[in-house]
């Protein structure tokens, strides 16, 4: 970016893709698309991230290599690096350039020697999107060839549309779905070797991964199990459809060579909607009473077991209906209990 003028336009088109409704794919693809157009960048790669466990769980590349998404799994969970997206995510400055971070020294940078030869790049720029302290996606942008690195300007836009775009995600979180579920009912069950390569599966397990837009292993299934050679790891995202689906993982035991259990389902419902609040932006007055509400307490028994007064009762309920564009108790528990699954006309 070289002046002001061009980073305020640049700033103005994002917040206006941004306004508009789009879901989150439509979003990573047109927003990708103009940044990576602004800031020269040959390749990048959006991705949204579960807010509560910080995973990867879905992503729109441009110029990158689909064996590309193995290399960045592993690197993002099990090695050493700088400017990791979980690191970002909790720092005050949610950008930043890969060559300054490594002194000009790019070779100290694990992810600069194993995965940045795949996509053919010299140099990144990395961000976070957070809004309310919470992340709900990240992107790398790529230069290669003969290309100047990005520089502190560069990484200054992406600072500045943090905010903006990590709203624009977490209202796409809760947008309605545009058909019926079809996914299938049984769990899919993967194994993984350390390497990330696919072992064994169930039948669910690959009609699953179709659901979830991938001829191969979706980015979700490569980070929680990279993740899970560590711990036990979990995430959620969202079909094609719009169901939330529960993605976790688990290192396996016994005499064989070290291996990771997958297991794909719909997401239990106490899940989805916790996901469901954080994506309403509601406060954690308005979840402790969306939580008696849907436990079917009446308000004065609400104020009761809060110990706050029927009339706050009734401030936060009105609040919650603005946030979820619902205009009763009854809209608003199955707004929640069908995980925002509100059918709309495609188009």
């Amino acid at each position: 970016m070289r002046s002001s003028s061009v980073e305020r336009e640049a700033v103005r088109d994002v917040e206006n893709l941004c306004r508009m409704d789009l879901d989150s794919a439509q979003l990573q693809r047109r927003i990708g698309a103009r940044l990576s157009r602004r800031l020269n960048a040959d390749a990048f790669c959006f991705g949204t991230m579960d807010p509560s466990t910080l995973l990867v769980t879905g992503h729109v590349t441009e110029g990158i290599p689909p064996e590309a998404a193995t290399a960045a799994a592993h690197n993002e969970y099990l090695v050493d690096d700088v400017l990791k997206f979980a690191a970002l995510a909790r720092a005050d400055v949610r950008a930043g350039v890969l060559s300054v971070a490594v002194g000009g020294n790019p070779r100290r940078s694990h992810r600069y020697r194993a995965l940045m030869p795949l996509i053919d790049a010299r140099d990144e720029l990395r961000a976070t999107f957070v809004v309310g302290g919470l992340c709900w996606g990240g992107m790398s942008l790529y230069r290669g060839g003969r290309r100047p690195t990005f520089s502190a300007a560069d990484a200054a836009l992406l600072q500045r549309l943090s905010a903006t775009i990590g709203a624009a995600l977490r209202t796409a979180a809760h947008r309605p779905a545009t058909g019926a579920a079809r996914g299938p009912a049984d769990a899919g069950v993967l194994v993984l070797d350390h390497d990330l390569r696919l072992v064994t599966a169930n039948p669910a397990a690959q009609r699953w991964i179709e659901e979830l837009g991938s001829s191969g292993l979706p980015i979700a299934v490569l980070d929680v199990a990279a993740r899970a050679q560590k711990s036990a790891a979990y995430g959620r995202v969202r079909d094609r459809s719009g169901r939330w689906i529960s993605v976790q993982a688990s290192p396996l035991t016994g005499d064989r060579p070290a291996s990771i259990a997958v297991l794909i389902a719909p997401a239990p419902t106490a899940e989805v909607i916790e996901i469901l609040q954080l994506a309403y932006a509601l406060t954690r007055s308005e979840r402790a009473v969306l939580e008696q509400v849907i436990s079917g307490a009446s308000s004065r028994t609400i104020a009761g077991r809060l110990f706050i007064t029927t009339a706050t009762v009734q401030d936060h309920l009105k609040a919650i209906f603005a946030k979820v564009g619902v205009r009763s108790r009854g809209e608003l528990v199955a707004r929640m209990l069908d995980g925002g699954f509100r059918t709309v006309a495609a188009g």
